[in-house]
């Protein structure tokens, strides 16, 4: 086709005009800045949230197979919207990307596991406390683009939860030279389990994890991160 034909001239216009440029790159380095506001972004699939009632494998592991039979071929038109997860200093926020609407908001220190699941590698999962139901747990599901960018997500957040972990240490020692034999009682509302490295098989415990000990978990199909109270300071490039 000539370049000097009218339907040619037509479709090379459509083609770099700002819809059809907008539904080819999703995630422009504006759109990027407006839901990320320079904190680590990862562009995801969100599957949903199911309640579990302890950190036992076997729910972790059923809560994932439900939600993916949701999202099954049956359903392709849910394929269609795409997720934002970004990594705040204090929260995890989950956010639609067409949109900006914020789908979910969970404080770190609320977070009691989060992995990449080795029997499906493309998820990310975290499992928080739910707000006021003390033995009411939430499994927070993603689908990634692949298995490597769901292993990004949860060694990313394992860096926050280590880096947040030592900067509550050093601000506990500063509150302790300033007020004698007053350290904070914050500690008492973290949950923290020692990092693990992404390729170590890591079992579930039976047990939130509610004070400050830290426990090493044994052999189960879970890559597993630490965590604390808050992120680190520490951020990584943006991902998309």
């Amino acid at each position: 086709m000539s370049q000097s034909n009218p339907s040619f001239q037509l479709l090379q216009a459509l083609r770099k005009s700002p819809a059809v440029f907008r539904r080819r790159f999703h995630l422009q380095p504006n759109r990027i800045a407006t839901l990320s506001h320079g904190d680590p972004l990862y562009k995801v699939l969100y599957l949903g949230t199911e309640k579990i009632y302890s950190l036992d494998l076997e729910q972790a592991q059923g809560a994932i197979g439900l939600l993916l039979q949701q999202w099954a071929p049956e359903a392709p038109e849910k394929r269609c919207k795409e997720h934002a997860l970004v990594l705040r200093r204090r929260y995890i926020e989950v956010k639609e990307i067409a949109t900006g609407r914020q789908l979910a908001k969970t404080y770190l220190r609320d977070i009691a596991f989060c992995a990449a699941d080795t029997k499906h590698p493309n998820v990310f999962l975290y499992i928080c406390k739910q707000q006021g139901q003390q033995l009411q747990l939430q499994c927070r599901v993603f689908w990634c683009t692949s298995a490597e960018r769901a292993k990004d997500i949860t060694a990313c957040l394992a860096r926050s939860f280590q880096t947040a972990l030592s900067d509550w240490h050093d601000q506990d020692s500063e509150t302790n030279h300033m007020e004698e034999g007053e350290g904070s009682s914050e500690v008492d509302g973290l949950s923290v389990i020692t990092s693990i490295h992404p390729n170590t098989s890591s079992a579930l415990s039976g047990d939130l994890r509610t004070d400050r000990s830290q426990e090493e978990e044994e052999g189960c199909g879970y890559s597993m991160s630490s965590q604390s109270d808050e992120e680190g300071e520490d951020r990584q490039h943006h991902h998309q």
